[in-house]
């Protein structure tokens, strides 16, 4: 943290705290700072004390005995606010991590799907572990050993000058060209903390990435040799070399600043002692004095730098917190009058310069089947993201029952939409309990009804646990198959108005596939159906067709026969798809 950013490092710190934690940390912090003068006043204490004993006379109005006893009260007071301190500190840096934890994972379940990136798996497993603990810990030591050093330091200075107004000039004009240094050597340590920071994030993500596409990878026979992960290992080492070298000379340059006024300090003592200004064991006692504020000065200084190396860490958590959500309304501003769904000229892009929809139409009528065909990239998975609000389109609308889903509360619009998505994600938890996430209230006959529609059925009795099998993180104990009938089985459950339904057939085997088509024709007799799809089949079940061209734009919308007749691009795309299923191994 750059000296100028030291003042809103706390703010920012305590804005995650709630109010309890707030109120100890203040409170920890003022006996932070009441040790600091305590500990301040201690050492100011030792020079009377000194003279006192050189030269048995009362110095200041005390003896040397009644100096012992001043220092031992201060040293008591000092040590019982240091421990109190301590102790409410850590506490307040406690609840920091614990608050963190759940105002992180609040965000997270707000936040549109776009800001999922690539990296953010892993971005977001360090932040709550090894990042959430380092920033809880400038909450819970650096803040209080910053305050009370400091503290320590400014009564050491200002007593300085009662003892000898020589050294007092030399340490006022030496603070400043330290703190200048300091302010320096941290802006090293801070450059070479955010290269190190990039490193590791960027080998996090490429991490994440290779376990996650083993599959793909060792089809490519590319398992153990990722180009990717290679290169993100070998740039992520020389940015970290780079960074240690800049951290190393801040932490250099940091240690020399303090080496050389403490130097300095010891020089003028013994110059003053060898002149006869002062005694010879005032000059020790000053010398001591003066060992003791290095101390004082290298652990302000590591509070700094522990703060510095925190910064980019609470960076990146304001960087989640603050990161935008989609505009979401208190109440629903109407009720859809039923179950349609309709877009108007809606645009939509990932990235500016790259538009994905241009001017879509489409328009859904309720109970009937809607079947988007197109080449691989031209919005079709998109448009079911927009009509389920994962993103809001940048023009034109999306109305569910004539109310446009900006309208609707997330409740309300995710009561009336349910959907299978290509990547299903199941939860380590059992069998049945993934599909009961959809109607936690359904009786076991629902529940076996819709496992036999969806093929689930089949998959239970092939486990040895039954519905009590645990599916594994991410359902990694099924295959793409079997989790995609669980998605379906979910959908069946819920009985939602409208569903939409992601290549639903893409991934199952023929065996069982007329499970599935059997599936779609129960989501078609009593819900609005929405289908990417791709068997043909399934196509051919659609009440309308509507065509997308590589552009992003409906090209061509009719039932299976008018689109045959128009011989056009459904007309190739479904000739393509016959002659392809004829193929056979050889």
């Amino acid at each position: 943290m750059q000296m100028s950013n030291s003042k809103r490092f706390l703010p920012r710190l305590r804005r995650y705290m709630d109010e309890g934690d707030r109120r100890q940390h203040r409170l920890g912090t003022l006996l932070y700072a009441l040790s600091g003068v305590m500990c301040g006043i201690g050492l100011a204490i030792m020079m009377p004390a000194t003279m006192a004993l050189q030269s048995g006379d009362p110095q200041w109005g005390l003896t040397f005995w009644g100096w012992a006893v001043a220092l031992a009260a201060v040293t008591v007071v000092g040590s019982t606010a240091s421990f109190f301190g301590t102790k409410l500190s850590y506490a307040a840096g406690l609840g920091f991590m614990r608050n963190m934890q759940v105002v992180i994972g609040n965000k997270v379940s707000r936040l549109p799907l776009g800001w999922f990136k690539a990296d953010s798996a892993g971005r977001l497993s360090r932040m709550v572990t090894q990042e959430m603990i380092s920033t809880g810990q400038a909450a819970a030591l650096y803040v209080g050993q910053l305050i009370k050093n400091a503290a320590a330091a400014i009564v050491f200075c200002a007593a300085v000058w009662l003892w000898s107004w020589q050294i007092g000039i030399m340490l006022t004009l030496s603070i400043p060209i330290l703190f200048l240094l300091l302010r320096v050597s941290q802006a090293c340590v801070g450059k070479g903390n955010g290269l190190e920071d990039s490193a590791e994030r960027d080998i996090a993500a490429r991490i994440v990435e290779f376990a996650r596409c083993q599959g793909a990878l060792r089809a490519c026979r590319a398992g153990a040799d990722y180009e990717e992960l290679e290169s993100s290992f070998v740039e992520g080492r020389k940015r970290s070399i780079r960074g240690l070298w800049w951290s190393a000379l801040g932490e250099i340059l940091s240690g020399t600043s303090v080496q050389m006024l403490v130097v300095s300090m010891i020089i003028a003592v013994s110059y003053l002692g060898a002149s006869g200004s002062i005694g010879a064991l005032e000059t020790v006692v000053m010398i001591g004095v003066a060992l003791r504020f290095t101390t004082l000065l290298n652990e302000i200084a590591s509070a700094l730098f522990g703060m510095e190396d925190r910064r980019a860490m609470l960076d990146g958590m304001d960087e989640v917190v603050e990161a935008a959500e989609l505009p979401v309304v208190g109440e629903s501003r109407a009720r859809p009058t039923d179950a349609s769904v309709r877009m108007g000229e809606v645009r939509f892009s990932y990235m500016k310069e790259k538009p994905i929809l241009r001017g879509v139409d489409l328009d859904v009528p309720e109970g009937s089947m809607v079947a988007i065909v197109g080449p691989s990239g031209c919005g079709k998975t998109t448009m079911l993201k927009l009509i389920a609000r994962f993103y809001d389109v940048d023009d034109g609308a999306v109305r569910i029952g004539g109310v446009d889903v900006r309208d609707m509360t997330t409740e309300d619009l995710f009561a009336r939409v349910s959907f299978v998505f290509q990547d299903v994600y199941l939860f380590n938890d059992t069998l049945r309990n993934n599909v009961l996430m959809a109607n936690p209230d359904a009786s076991e006959e629902q529940l076996r009804a819709v496992a036999d529609l969806a093929g689930v059925t089949e998959v239970v009795e092939r486990l040895p646990g039954g519905w009590e099998t645990l599916c594994g993180e991410g359902g990694r104990s099924l295959s793409g198959g079997e989790r995609q009938r669980v998605s379906i089985a979910r959908a069946l459950l819920k009985q939602a108005p409208i569903v939409l339904l992601d290549e639903a057939t893409s991934a199952l085997d023929a065996e069982n596939e007329k499970n599935v088509v059997r599936s779609i024709e129960t989501l078609k007799r009593r819900s609005t159906l929405i289908v990417v799809a791709h068997k043909l089949e399934t196509v051919r079940m659609a009440d309308k067709i509507v065509v997308m061209d590589s552009s992003g734009k409906v090209a061509e919308t009719g039932t299976h026969n008018e689109l045959i007749a128009l011989e056009g691009e459904y007309k190739d795309f479904w000739d393509k798809r016959n002659a392809s299923s004829q193929w056979q191994l050889v």
